[in-house]
């Protein structure tokens, strides 16, 4: 009997943890290779397709750029200006609208530990589209310049309020 009711703490245990990692990044355990600053998660990306089908949505974009250069020498900034020329294309071509993009000039509220480069903010009909975007093969042969101009990112999805 003993045995049986520590398996179940040990079950709990573990759905309790796959729960938070489905919305939680610094639980998860992340595969060899990837980066949560700039992968995000499996939960994450399963919640955002639940919901493919709602529109319009604002991505909010949260940059900080790399300091140290790429295989091509350009440093963060640079490298990933080349990658919004490029993307932007692309990205219209799936629906996006560029809404408002600058850099952070003071904060007053909040974590110095986050401070960030570029806010960027990019309008889409459906959620579906930028899943779209990311399926596109025109896409995905320019998708690593964004991790070569990035030390980190975030990027949330925004309804409008009601």
């Amino acid at each position: 009997m003993r045995a049986i009711k520590h398996k179940q703490k040990i079950l709990v245990s573990v759905l309790v943890m796959l729960m938070l990692s489905a919305c939680d990044s610094r639980i998860v355990n992340h595969p060899p290779g990837s980066d949560p600053w700039m992968d995000g998660n499996a939960g994450q990306m399963l919640d955002f397709k639940s919901h493919a089908d709602e529109g319009p949505v604002v991505m909010l974009n949260l940059l900080k750029f790399k300091t140290s250069a790429d295989e091509n020498g350009r440093v963060g900034k640079e490298a990933y200006t080349e990658y919004i020329k490029l993307s932007s294309l692309i990205a219209n071509k799936h629906g996006a609208t560029l809404v408002w993009s600058g850099a952070p000039a003071q904060q007053i509220i909040g974590d110095m530990d986050y401070d960030w480069d570029l806010v960027i903010l990019v309008s889409w009909p459906k959620r579906q589209n930028l899943l779209d975007l990311s399926e596109d093969p025109d896409y995905q042969a320019i998708a690593h310049m964004r991790k070569a101009g990035l030390e980190r990112s975030m990027l949330i999805a925004m309804n409008e309020s009601k």
